[in-house]
């Protein structure tokens, strides 16, 4: 009898565990923050470059075998990119990249993110790369430009 009630109490601590977010109460640095974030992004923009080979090798054919030099080409990859972060952000607030490293986008409320949220968020970081990290060092709530302009923030969370 002892036991079971200890496997019962062992199995619902690993249960509540899993489905639980525990916010790290401990702040990091924001230069731990920045490459967290850096970190992440380099994990999805390898994502990208795959889907985008799996994109680019369904549309050559359809150029006869010969290389795709037009500028809708181009728009079309830009557009795929938009659709894989919009699909990730919402839902669950997480690409893969964020997913290692422990992070989550969230609206300002804590909310999930909506599609014109994305759509800022996506524009400016397009628009501006990789400066609009740089403005967390400036923010006292660690904050990108991006961030700022789409009213989200991300956070990092415990396992």
């Amino acid at each position: 009898m002892l036991k079971k009630a200890y496997v019962r109490t062992t199995f619902n601590y690993v249960y509540r565990k899993k489905l639980t977010l525990h916010i790290m109460h401990k702040e990091p640095s924001t230069l731990n923050f920045f490459l967290r974030r850096i970190a992440a992004f380099v994990y999805d923009c390898l994502l990208l470059i795959a889907l985008f080979f799996v994109v680019t090798g369904a549309l050559v054919p359809l150029n006869d075998g010969e290389s795709i030099q037009h500028w809708s080409y181009y728009g079309f990859l830009i557009v795929v990119s938009f659709l894989f972060f919009d699909w990730f952000w919402r839902h669950g607030g997480q690409t893969l990249g964020m997913h290692a490293w422990r992070l989550k986008v969230t609206s300002d409320n804590g909310a999930n993110i909506t599609f014109k949220q994305t759509l800022h968020r996506f524009i400016c970081g397009l628009a501006m790369f990789g400066i609009t990290l740089l403005f967390m060092f400036g923010s006292k709530n660690k904050l990108a430009l991006h961030d700022k302009l789409s009213r989200t923030k991300i956070i990092i969370y415990n396992k």
